[in-house]
């Protein structure tokens, strides 16, 4: 069998071969283009991304910074004010002891007052009663005083009535003691001293008559007494 090729109508191989390298070629091309692109538009992004990454980390330090500032100071504070809390808990407790020593005084002081106050109130009620009895001594002796000048002046004068001849002085005298709340007082002295017989006659020819001077020891006595209580 004879094969009779057609060398006319052969393919061109080497022009196919050479089409095919130059559309690989285009493809390759193509391909390292988009492949460049989207590395570099990654390497933007990813630079953009860190840029803003290294913005955030820096406001980051700053922040955490800033807390650290505001963490000292309110570390220095908190110290500050455990100083001062410790210092008020000192003074109040030594106002507090300062306050107790002051109330042990002053009921102290209450009581010595209290004490004294009693007895201050046993002294005025031992001085009333000192008192009350130096009145009635009193009133008793104004009593006895006044019934014994009566006593005299009715004397006195029935001895002028009758002339009182021959005696130039008569003295009367008279001691009494007194009793009151179961003491004894003093006994007191009445004496009444009549004129010579010139001034007798002279006070009965139309003279006043001469009055007895009134005792004084007595009552100065009771009157001193009265006043010193």
């Amino acid at each position: 069998i004879t094969v009779e090729m057609d060398v006319v109508n052969k393919p061109d191989l080497t022009a196919a071969l050479k089409e095919i390298r130059m559309q690989y070629e285009v493809l390759s091309t193509r391909n390292q283009q988009t492949a460049e692109d989207w590395y570099q538009t990654k390497i933007t992004n990813v630079t953009q991304e860190a840029a803003r990454n290294n913005d955030n980390i820096r406001q980051a330090k700053e922040e955490i910074n800033e807390y650290r500032r505001q963490l000292q100071a309110r570390t220095l504070e908190n110290d500050a004010l455990r100083s001062a809390n410790e210092s008020l808990e000192r003074q109040l407790q030594e106002t507090e002891d300062r306050n107790n020593e002051e109330i042990a005084q002053m009921q102290e002081t209450i009581n010595q007052l209290d004490n004294a106050l009693r007895t201050t109130k046993g002294e005025m009620a031992r001085h009333l009663r000192e008192y009350q009895d130096l009145l009635n001594v009193k009133m008793a002796l104004d009593i006895e005083i006044a019934a014994y000048r009566k006593l005299l002046e009715g004397e006195e004068t029935r001895l002028t009535t009758v002339g009182g001849g021959g005696m130039f002085g008569m003295g009367y005298s008279y001691s009494s003691g007194s009793y009151s709340g179961g003491r004894m007082y003093p006994s007191s002295t009445i004496s009444i001293h009549k004129e010579e017989k010139k001034d007798a006659a002279d006070g009965g020819k139309g003279g006043s008559p001469v009055q007895p001077k009134p005792p004084k020891s007595a009552d100065a006595s009771s009157d001193k007494a009265a006043s010193k209580n």
